[in-house]
């Protein structure tokens, strides 16, 4: 009787000694709970149901020092904010930004002398926390070496999670939370598919921490994974004051909510350029190396292909034909030195060139020779040219020394009013709001891979993306293939074939976001074929988006505004889709529809043009073929 007694009385001495706190979403009806029973745990509820259980935080640190595993809550502080703010370069012009925040001060033990923080903020779509180490953490200069962030479900979902990459190029399997691979560095974001609602798992405000990817645990959880630093110094080396990235849960009640949303951008830290009037975006004609072919040099095909002054003055041409604002000279147009042309590619003619046809021009680079030669040296040499902005390759790397390398590069790009556009790049953390030059960029498996084989550009993939990899950011895709294939007959060739339709390369330049888009056939494939003609005058950024329908790994539809009028796109995977999707976004009057649809029975290069006139009462029929799309423009009539 007297061990029960103790035990009773022990386990109330623990009840009064833990401590929680809950801060909900600014409509009640996301509550995020953070708690320090049995070290520093947090959970999410949506609608009134569990939804993440209590999930372990902390962070472990060289020395054998950690902060979470017997952390007690001491102070907190709550607030409100509700703002806006302009964007240029994303789905909407007005972002609206409203949370409820709460911080929370955190001291390991009793005993220690040091503190740590954690902030959350409550979204209406989502919810987001990071670790802040303020200097009163006592940890001076650190290292840390693990993450001890974890996400466990209320059950075994169905989830989407990137395959091991190091440079986010991954299809995005579906399959149960116990299934992801324990071990596996698994690329954000991890959707997951909950009985009440959708969650996308990502990070935001990456500038001097590592990236994190997701592993399995066999069980319902998953657990954060830092990238390693190169020198083996851990996975973050700094000092205090310091934060994490935003550890950020997107939340929908239907998989295309999640489309709709604006979390990244919100949580990243605003923009530090200043004036950026110089940054615009706009469409950009490549050149041969996609094609795989250049008949000026036939001696290099597939993936040596490569352009010289005679092709790229063709690609030229065909930008200053559509209305498209630049053209992009892509690898093997000098040795190992950006500063040192090779003489099959005459810059300064190309320059001169572009500029009397009104196209400006991007300049492909390796990151090594980048970084070897100089970041001031190669751009203002690029900028004193007349190039406007560069294509920087291969980094292949999440570490905390790429990181920072990237805000280098673009801090650097900036100092000579460059645009940059980042491959063989980590998947987006809201760093393109943070430094606006930073005007698109891959960490996507796109349409280069029907090029390099392996047929892993399929319609499953291409659908998903949206519900995936296109949550982050800006995502370089390069749609706008016209040799069109069926899944069936598709084969790896030079002049590279696509699968899929032809309306769904043109629906790609709507579906998916990115302020510079890169087509990336050639003016021969381009000139005179069916459906070119939406191409032409094609915005890249939007004043208004509306996710109209969508399902994971099935179809996607939506619209977009630029000023006046309106894109509606729609794509779908491999088996043949009819649906209606309402106008009612369209507003008062009327408007003319011209749609650029399937051709039912027809090669996959065949489009069906129509025109018709509709109202905001109208609905849209929508017929797509097996891996076929939809496109159409919505005009006012005067």
């Amino acid at each position: 009787m007297f061990k029960q007694l103790i035990a009773a009385l022990l386990m109330c001495c623990g009840a009064v000694h833990a401590a929680q706190n809950q801060v909900k979403s600014p409509d009640g009806k996301i509550i995020l709970t953070l708690s320090d029973h049995d070290g520093l745990n947090y959970g999410v509820s949506v609608d009134g149901k569990t939804t993440i259980e209590r999930s372990r935080l902390g962070l472990e640190f060289e020395g054998e020092q950690r902060f979470g595993p017997t952390a007690i809550l001491t102070t907190t502080r709550t607030e409100a904010h509700k703002s806006s703010w302009e964007n240029g370069f994303g789905k909407r012009r007005i972002v609206s930004d409203q949370f409820n925040e709460l911080r929370v001060t955190v001291r390991e033990s009793k005993q220690s002398p040091h503190f740590f923080g954690v902030v959350a903020r409550v979204y209406n779509d989502g919810v987001a926390f990071r670790y802040d180490l303020p200097a009163a953490s006592g940890l001076g200069n650190f290292v840390l070496t693990k993450e001890l962030t974890e996400f466990r479900f209320a059950g075994d979902y169905q989830s989407w999670l990137g395959n091991e990459s190091v440079c986010a190029e991954s299809q995005y399997p579906q399959r149960l939370l116990s299934q992801i691979p324990v071990g596996e560095k698994g690329v954000l974001p991890l959707l997951v598919e909950s009985p009440r609602c959708f969650v996308a798992f990502a990070e935001s405000d990456l500038l001097n921490w590592a990236g994190m990817f997701l592993s399995g645990t066999g069980s319902s959880a998953v657990t954060a994974t830092l990238a390693g630093r190169s020198d083996g110094k851990g996975k973050v080396s700094a000092s205090v004051p310091c934060v994490s990235p935003w550890r950020v849960l997107m939340i929908g009640r239907k998989a295309s909510d999640l489309i709709g949303s604006d979390l990244i951008a919100n949580l990243a830290t605003p923009n530090k350029l200043g004036d950026i009037s110089w940054v615009k975006p706009g469409v950009c004609a490549w050149d041969s190396w996609w094609m795989g072919v250049n008949p000026y040099l036939p001696q290099f095909t597939g993936l040596d292909a490569r352009g010289n002054t005679e092709s790229h003055k063709e690609y030229i041409d065909f930008a200053s034909e559509m209305g498209w604002s630049y053209q992009l000279i892509d690898w093997f147009w000098y040795k190992d030195d950006p500063t040192q042309p090779l003489p099959h590619v005459n810059i300064h003619e190309l320059v001169s060139y572009a500029r009397r046809k009104n196209v400006k021009l991007f300049l492909w680079m390796h990151s090594k020779d980048l970084t070897r030669v100089g970041f001031d040296k190669v751009f203002a040499t690029v900028a004193a040219w007349g190039f406007v902005g560069v294509k920087v390759d291969f980094m292949d790397s999440d570490s905390q020394e790429t990181v920072q390398w990237y805000v280098a590069a673009l801090e650097s790009a900036a100092r000579y009013k460059l645009m940059v556009d980042f491959h063989g790049a980590y998947k987006p953390t809201g760093l393109a709001r943070t430094y606006p030059n930073f005007i698109t960029q891959e960490g996507v498996l796109g349409n280069e891979y029907n090029k390099i084989g392996g047929a892993k550009c399929t319609p499953l993939h291409t659908v998903t993306l949206p519900f995936t990899r296109g949550l982050l950011g800006p995502m370089d895709f390069t749609p706008g293939g016209f040799l069109n294939r069926t899944p069936y007959d598709f084969k790896t060739t030079f002049p590279t074939q696509v699968m899929g339709t032809r309306a769904r390369q043109l629906a790609m330049t709507v579906v998916y976001e990115s302020p510079l888009l890169v087509m990336c056939d050639s003016p021969t494939n381009y000139r005179g074929q069916p459906g070119i003609e939406f191409l032409r005058g094609l915005p890249t950024v939007w004043d208004e988006t509306v996710v109209l329908t969508g399902q994971v790994g099935q179809t996607v539809a939506l619209a977009r505004r630029s000023g006046e009028r309106w894109y509606l796109a729609a794509i779908n995977s491999d088996v043949t889709s009819t649906f209606d999707v309402p106008l009612k976004f369209l507003g008062m009057g009327k408007w003319t529809l011209r749609s650029f649809a399937d051709q039912w029975g027809e090669a996959p290069d065949k489009i069906r043009e129509a025109s018709t006139v509709v109202d905001e009462k109208s609905k849209a029929t929508l017929t797509l073929s097996p891996a076929g799309g939809y496109a159409a423009t919505l005009t006012p009539m005067r």
